[in-house]
C-alpha cells in the first residue's frame, strides 16, 4: 500500500531516499511530552499522526501546500505514508515543515497560558484577599497594599558616578594666588628682550630705575655749577 501510494503521488524513490528525515524528531518530541505528563493544546501528543492538524493551524504557504496534498488523497492511500513523502511530493523541505510544526506548538502553548491566566485571575485575586484577611497573610497584605498604591513601589537600581579627580584639580588651581602685576610686567619685558637678543637685566624694577635717574641728574647739576664758577 505504501509503495502504491508513493507511486500515486509521483514520488521518485531516489529523491525520497535523499530527503531529510524528520520522523525521528517528531517521535522524540512526542516522547518528551509524554515524559513531562503534559499534553499540548491541540489535536494530540502523537505528532506522527496529528501533524496534519497542526499544519492546518498555520497560514504559511508551504504548510498549506503540504496540507492540501495530504487531504486530497483518499484515507486508505494517505494512511501509512510518512510525513516526508508529502513534503517531497509538494516540493517542500521536511526541515521547513518541522520548523512550522514547532512554531505552531509554541504558539498554541503561549496562547493557552494566556487564556488560563486570564480566566483564573479573578479567583486568584479573591484567594489573595481571603488569605490577606488572616493573621498569616502578611505577604498577601503587602501585595495588595502595593497594588493599591498604599505602599511605595521600590525603585529600580541606580548608579551614581562621582567625578572627583577634575574637581580636586580645579580646587588646587583655585587656591594658587596670582603673582603681583610688577612681576608679570617684568617677566614679559624680559621675554621681549630675549627675543630681541638684549641683556635680560636691562629692565629693572621701577623704583630702582627712578633712583638711578635722580643720581645722574645730581651729578650733571654739580658739574654745571663748577663750570660756571670757573668762568
Amino acid at each position: 500500500m505504501t509503495q502504491s501510494a508513493m507511486e500515486y503521488l509521483g514520488i521518485d524513490p531516489a529523491t525520497f531516499a535523499t530527503a531529510p528525515q524528520i520522523t525521528p524528531q517528531l517521535r522524540m518530541i512526542a516522547r518528551t511530552i509524554r515524559k513531562a505528563s503534559q499534553k499540548p493544546y491541540g489535536p494530540g501528543t502523537n505528532l506522527l499522526t496529528s501533524w496534519p492538524m497542526y499544519l492546518r493551524a498555520s497560514d504559511d504557504s508551504e504548510a498549506q501546500r503540504v496540507c492540501r496534498l495530504y487531504f486530497s488523497l483518499p484515507l486508505h492511500r494517505r494512511r501509512g505514508l510518512p510525513i516526508e513523502a508529502f513534503c517531497v511530493a509538494a516540493g517542500v523541505s521536511p526541515l521547513r515543515i518541522l520548523e512550522i510544526l514547532t512554531a505552531v506548538l509554541v504558539r498554541n502553548s503561549v496562547q493557552a497560558s494566556q487564556v488560563i491566566a486570564a480566566v483564573n485571575h479573578p479567583q486568584v485575586v479573591s484567594k489573595t484577599v481571603e488569605m490577606a484577611l488572616t493573621d498569616e497573610g502578611f505577604n498577601d497584605r503587602v501585595t495588595l497594599h502595593k497594588h493599591a498604591g498604599f505602599l511605595p513601589t521600590p525603585a529600580g537600581a541606580k548608579t551614581n558616578i562621582v567625578v572627583t579627580q577634575n574637581a580636586s584639580a580645579n580646587a588646587q588651581a583655585a587656591s594658587v594666588a596670582a603673582p603681583p602685576p610688577e612681576a608679570t610686567i617684568r617677566r614679559l619685558a624680559d621675554r621681549f628682550n630675549l627675543a630681541r637678543e638684549l641683556p635680560a637685566q636691562v629692565t629693572q624694577p621701577i623704583p630702582a630705575m627712578l633712583g638711578v635717574r635722580e643720581a645722574e641728574l645730581v651729578e650733571v647739576e654739580a658739574e654745571t655749577d663748577d663750570d660756571v664758577r670757573e668762568d
